[in-house]
């Protein structure tokens, strides 16, 4: 199901002009027919679960949370900043991380067919205690766009694969925080209690 600009707008309780810009600017996905604009509910969702304050970290400090999240430790950062991000990452609220570290790396798309979406089914949703069948599909990859495409995935801002720029030795806390951000409400649940342990295990 798609929504306005207007009804955008009111389930963020912000403008529809800021809805208009972010959509312009690129910062949101949207189906242009004329003048007018329709937001799918996925991304609605996504953007209300992962709004965040702040400066947008830099990819470098976006990596290094992704490796503290995953191994506990990182090379990235040195000793002093490394302590820094681990306590912001303890204190930071799941959807703000999310919102910090999915910046610019996810698209959605949808398979072809049945088959094709049961190949991108998510690896962390047994762990969650998720039927590995439904939901949500992750794919991570360094070149996800070439891969996607390759892949005979078609760009759909309500599709249910999402397709995340990133290295494969972060993908258990990518596939975790596409599932929190992009997820049904049962996906988004679990996903978010195995960040909540991940950031008070640093």
């Amino acid at each position: 199901m798609y929504l306005s600009t207007s009804e955008v707008a009111a389930e963020l309780s912000v403008t529809p002009r800021q809805v208009r810009r972010s959509a312009a600017g690129g910062r949101f996905a949207a189906t242009t027919y004329g003048v007018s604009r329709a937001f799918s509910q996925r991304q609605v969702r996504a953007r209300e679960r992962t709004a965040h304050r702040g400066r947008d970290w830099t990819t470098m400090v976006q990596n290094a949370a992704l490796d503290l999240l995953v191994t506990g430790t990182t090379t990235e950062l040195s000793g002093s900043e490394r302590s820094r991000l681990k306590r912001r990452i303890r204190s930071y609220e799941t959807g703000a991380l999310a919102g910090q570290i999915l910046r610019d790396r996810v698209t959605l798309r949808r398979a072809s067919s049945d088959e094709g979406r049961s190949k991108f089914a998510s690896t962390l949703a047994g762990e969650l205690g998720l039927s590995a069948g439904g939901g949500l599909g992750v794919l991570v990859a360094l070149d996800s766009h070439r891969v996607a495409r390759a892949a005979r995935l078609g760009l759909d801002d309500s599709g249910d694969i999402a397709v995340v720029e990133g290295d494969e030795s972060h993908r258990r806390a990518l596939e975790a925080l596409v599932l929190y951000a992009y997820g049904d409400s049962r996906e988004s649940s679990a996903a978010a209690e195995w960040l909540r342990s991940a950031q008070r295990s640093l």
